[in-house]
């Protein structure tokens, strides 16, 4: 298997901490943000993650994925719930972490932004979806504000106990979102919701970005 991701990315971020768990051996590689003909030839269009399979077949919807490492012994290990409360609240959670984190990811350090023609490709397309990088980082406080209220809310919808026995797939649908979610220094985590996010790092083998927040 061959998996092409960004570290950024909470999709990706879904696939490796199924690999993670299950312990599959996978080739692994975080594609430069500016190179976008490597996935188009394998799919016909520029998307991430990508998982070559064993006979050459690309993947590339996350939860498809997953769902195919999951299985790929013949002992699934992650249980319900996949809580559709969850997947609401995600809505309009996604484009908040989206304003927030692009502007962000990119100062951090991550292999895929390393060159400066990677790093400028990327600002040009996220420009065209959240606008001007500076104008959003000027804008973080209320967006935060927002953020730390659907933070606040998250308890009412999943069981977020650090110490439940089995993966779930609530973890694998919010895990690698809040995982994304640590590099806005501005957000004020529930100690619970943080908790959360450190465990379950722990337990699927990825690091946050708690410790690079800007």
């Amino acid at each position: 298997m061959k998996l092409y991701y960004y570290d950024h990315c909470p999709f990706s971020a879904r696939v490796r901490m199924l690999l993670n768990l299950k312990g599959i051996e996978a080739e692994r590689v975080v594609l430069p943000a500016d190179d976008e003909q490597t996935i188009s030839q394998l799919i016909g269009k520029h998307q991430i993650p990508v998982l070559v399979c064993d006979d050459g077949e690309p993947m590339a919807d996350s939860v498809e994925i997953a769902k195919y490492l999951d299985g790929f012994d013949g002992q699934p290990m992650i249980r319900e719930p996949d809580t559709p409360a969850l997947h609401d609240w995600l809505e309009p959670f996604v484009p908040n972490l989206q304003y927030l984190g692009y502007p962000r990811w990119t100062q951090i350090g991550l292999e895929e932004f390393a060159s400066p023609s990677a790093y400028a490709h990327f600002r040009e397309k996220k420009t065209e979806s959240i606008g001007d990088f500076e104008t959003a980082l000027a804008n973080t406080e209320a967006k935060a504000r927002e953020v730390t209220a659907q933070l606040r809310r998250l308890p009412q919808i999943t069981d977020l106990t650090p110490t439940h026995g089995q993966p779930r797939w609530d973890d694998v649908t919010l895990f690698p979102m809040l995982r994304s979610l640590s590099v806005v220094k501005a957000v004020e985590w529930p100690e619970d919701v943080r908790a959360y996010t450190v465990t379950q790092a722990q337990r699927c083998g990825l690091d946050t970005f708690f410790d690079r927040a800007c």
